[in-house]
């Protein structure tokens, strides 16, 4: 494995974080192998980079993100892990701020990212994630 992917995979969940947070969806989707995997929780999987965009947009008509606070970053091999403090605000409910603590584990394959699991603290949402 070349070092140079290796140095540039935490770069790379940043950047994709940052085009999320954007709603770029064509910058967002780049990030992805097509055999993408991405689980929610306990939530069932879905596959492909297209089907988890459409998974957080549907996440986003109930809650705006508008910033992730990460805790600590590690890269472990093929794999980046973010523990972070996601901080939105609930759009139904007057635009009252939530905080979601959670734990990103983010695995690639060369410089895509293949998996793609998120452990939330959804409990304060009110939405089932």
């Amino acid at each position: 494995m070349s070092e140079a992917i290796e140095g540039r995979r935490q770069a790379r969940v940043e950047a994709m974080l940052a085009a999320l947070m954007k709603k770029d969806r064509k910058a967002f989707l780049k990030y992805f192998s097509p055999e993408l995997l991405y689980k929610v929780g306990a939530a069932d999987p879905v596959h492909g980079p297209e089907a988890c965009w459409n998974v957080l947009a549907g996440i986003y008509t109930k809650l705006e993100p508008t910033a992730h606070d990460v805790r600590g970053t590690w890269e472990i091999g093929n794999v980046v892990i973010v523990e972070m403090d996601a901080n939105y605000v609930a759009l139904e409910e007057g635009r009252r701020p939530v905080v979601v603590p959670c734990c990103d584990v983010y695995r690639f394959e060369g410089d895509l990212i293949k998996e793609w699991r998120v452990y939330p603290d959804a409990s304060r949402t009110g939405i089932r994630v």
